[in-house]
């Protein structure tokens, strides 16, 4: 099988686990997520695109730990964690080059990502944007469309590695603007407008304003964005203005 196929045939089976688990099925759940996992990691090693091996690598962990989660419910099985090679561990690396973005970072915001591409939010679809890295460059190219729901905490409060505060992401998701991320994880602000021009940047046809706010401050930082688009659910990870990888849900 090619790779293409290998994602959507992944991608399919989730959706199927997915419906098993919610009629209470968890056997047949736990069998659909272990095939669809086993479809992405053949995808991973038949790409020689860095960037989207470090996609899939997200894809897999995530449902990696809805496996582990479903098998916790069950109360049986030991789980076993995605094996890392050498090589998809220096393809992550390169893709992080320079920007600072701590790897366990990254991954927490591609599996917050996966979960609004997927969700939505209280029944309707959402898009929603994250700047990694960089983040003091960020936040003098952008200014607060609303109060930073974010201010006041304290450091370990508002840490993106934390599965707690993962609903206060998507709940502050369905807000205009993005998020700011330090590289260390700590969540900056919401709501935040980019101010720096997007006239020297070149996307496909139908990406909007969001898309090409994103890849102008990527262009002009040391920063990665994350993209979710509010019309079908893809992510599309920008790097130095250009897009790195993009994941269908």
């Amino acid at each position: 099988m090619g790779k293409n196929v290998l994602l959507d045939d992944g991608r399919n089976i989730v959706k199927r686990a997915e419906s098993a688990h919610d009629r209470g099925d968890l056997e047949l759940a736990r069998e659909l997520y272990i095939r669809a996992i086993a479809r992405f990691k053949n995808a991973a090693e038949i790409t020689d695109d860095f960037s989207e091996i470090s996609v899939i690598r997200s894809l897999i962990s995530y449902y990696q730990n809805r496996l582990a989660l479903l098998q916790s419910n069950l109360g049986s099985i030991e789980v076993k964690k995605p094996r890392v090679n050498e090589s998809s561990q220096n393809d992550i690396t390169e893709l992080l080059k320079g920007t600072g973005v701590n790897e366990k970072v990254f991954e927490a915001v591609i599996r917050i990502a996966l979960e609004i591409s997927t969700e939505g939010r209280e029944g309707r679809s959402i898009g929603t944007a994250f700047l990694l890295g960089d983040s003091e460059n960020v936040m003098a190219k952008s200014r607060q469309l609303i109060m930073n729901p974010f201010q006041g905490y304290k450091r370990e409060e508002k840490l993106i590695t934390d599965p707690d505060i993962r609903d206060n992401i998507k709940e502050f998701a369905q807000l205009d603007g993005v998020f700011v991320i330090t590289g260390d994880g700590v969540v900056e602000s919401a709501g935040r407008y980019i101010t720096i021009d997007t006239g020297m940047v070149k996307l496909q046809k139908g990406l909007g304003t969001r898309h090409s706010s994103v890849a102008a401050i990527t262009q002009r930082t040391d920063s990665i964005g994350v993209v979710i688009s509010q019309s079908g659910g893809t992510i599309r990870i920008f790097r130095q203005g250009k897009i790195a990888a993009t994941v269908k849900p």
